[in-house]
């Protein structure tokens, strides 16, 4: 009895430490994160740069690798076939990886696009002859969604206009060049345009507040085998809030947000103006637990299955508990 004891008890002991030296190997690889160039995901550049997110890792004891991309929609293809833990996306973005069958959960908001997208048009163009205008923009990314939601103010639908893919950044580039009648884009090329005198915003994402919400989502299955990685990163992004927040180190945030951005800190301070980033972490919670988020995850869904990006209805989950449990900047 006592040898069988023995046995079990050598069994049980094999199998805690296999358990442990299994989650040690979870926890030791580096989580992945995905972030591209954009006005509201800057302050991320701007973590790691000023060394905020190495210090919260070790913190919380991980390792956190940030990659990244040039190309917006490549780091959403990155995160959809399981290359990278989370991601810096839109809420509409997150929609195709949840239909291809990651549990997908959003665990920070970064901002509301508050103007900083938007339809750049030649002078003489409006509303009341845009009918058979081509324009160049990324098929079914936010700008394709942007779009819609403008025809919709119209009377008209997408058949009546002609779409030319083209990515974002290349589309605002061609405008400015005066290669195009018609674009979505972003800033700077919003007011870039403008200034040069190539043409004017017709509709930008201010006329459709709340729409359009940048996010960082994680694989909620990476997520759920380590939540210390995500309460790092969320705390990482406020230590970025506060210096944004803090008048004695807003200008040196924003000259490095800037010069990584590519933009002069003048040229960021506008793109900013853009941009509601969510300085305020109870408001971001309030947001992951409201209706509001739930009501324009049902407009984006629409879009996405009218265009056949996603197959079924999809659901994300929106999860506060991260930011709630984030230790408070040193």
């Amino acid at each position: 009895m006592r040898h069988k004891l023995q046995i079990y008890l050598s069994y049980f002991l094999i199998s805690c430490l296999l358990v442990f030296i299994s989650n040690q190997v979870i926890y030791a690889k580096p989580v992945k994160v995905g972030v591209s160039i954009w006005t509201g995901w800057m302050p991320i550049y701007l973590m790691e740069e000023k060394g905020f997110l190495k210090r919260r890792a070790q913190e919380y004891g991980v390792e956190i690798e940030l990659r990244k991309f040039k190309d917006y929609l490549a780091s959403v293809q990155a995160f959809t076939a399981g290359e990278l833990d989370a991601c810096a996306m839109t809420i509409m973005d997150a929609l195709p990886p949840a239909d291809a069958g990651i549990d997908v959960a959003a665990v920070l908001v970064n901002d509301f696009s508050k103007g900083g997208d938007g339809i750049l048009v030649q002078y003489g163009i409006d509303g009341s002859n845009f009918k058979g205008v081509e324009i160049l923009l990324e098929e079914f990314s936010v700008s394709h969604y942007l779009l819609l939601r403008y025809l919709e103010t119209i009377g008209l639908t997408e058949r009546d206009v002609t779409i030319k893919n083209t990515p974002g950044d290349d589309a605002g580039r061609a405008f400015i060049a005066g290669r195009a009648e018609a674009v979505v884009t972003w800033n700077p090329h919003l007011f870039l345009a403008e200034e040069a005198g190539r043409g004017y915003v017709l509709f930008n994402s201010k006329k459709i507040p709340g729409e359009i919400i940048d996010l960082v989502v994680f694989n909620n299955k990476r997520l759920k085998q380590n939540p210390r990685v995500a309460q790092a990163f969320v705390s990482a992004w406020y230590d970025a809030m506060d210096m944004i927040k803090n008048p004695e180190t807003r200008q040196e945030a924003i000259s490095i947000m800037s010069e990584l951005a590519g933009t002069k800190p003048a040229e960021f301070n506008k793109m900013l103006g853009g941009t509601d980033l969510f300085l305020d972490p109870q408001r971001a919670i309030d947001l992951l637990n409201s209706k509001e988020i739930q009501n324009t995850e049902r407009k984006v869904v629409k879009f996405a299955k009218s265009h056949g990006l996603i197959n079924d209805k999809v659901n994300l989950k929106y999860d506060a508990t991260i930011i709630q449990a984030v230790r408070p900047a040193k």
